[in-house]
C-alpha cells in the first residue's frame, strides 16, 4: 500500500485523484457538521477537527480539508503543464 501512495503522489493524475479525495472530505465535513448542528445542537468530531471547530467553526474545518485539496490540485496541474511543455513522458 505504501508504494501505491508514493506512486499516486508522484504522478500528475495521482495528485489530482488525491485532490478529489480532499475536496470530497471538505464537502462531507461541511454536510456532516451542518447536519449535527441542526439535528442535535452539538457536534461530535475527532480531536483535530474538534480543535479547529472550537476556534474557527464549521468553515475552519472545511477550509482545513479544502487547503489540502487546493494544494494537490495546484501541484497536479503544475506537473501536467510541465509535462506538456517539456514533452516528457510519465516514465522518464
Amino acid at each position: 500500500m505504501g508504494n501505491f501512495l508514493e506512486y499516486l503522489k508522484t504522478r500528475w493524475w495521482g495528485q489530482l485523484i488525491c485532490a478529489l479525495f480532499f475536496w470530497a472530505l471538505a464537502v462531507w465535513d461541511y454536510w456532516d457538521t451542518g447536519r449535527q448542528e441542526r439535528e442535535y445542537g452539538y457536534v461530535s468530531l475527532h480531536f483535530v477537527e474538534w480543535m479547529i471547530y472550537s476556534k474557527l467553526g464549521k468553515w475552519g474545518c472545511v477550509c482545513f480539508w479544502g487547503f489540502f485539496g487546493a494544494l494537490f490540485t495546484f501541484v497536479g496541474v503544475w506537473n501536467l503543464v510541465v509535462r506538456v511543455v517539456t514533452g516528457k513522458r510519465e516514465n522518464e
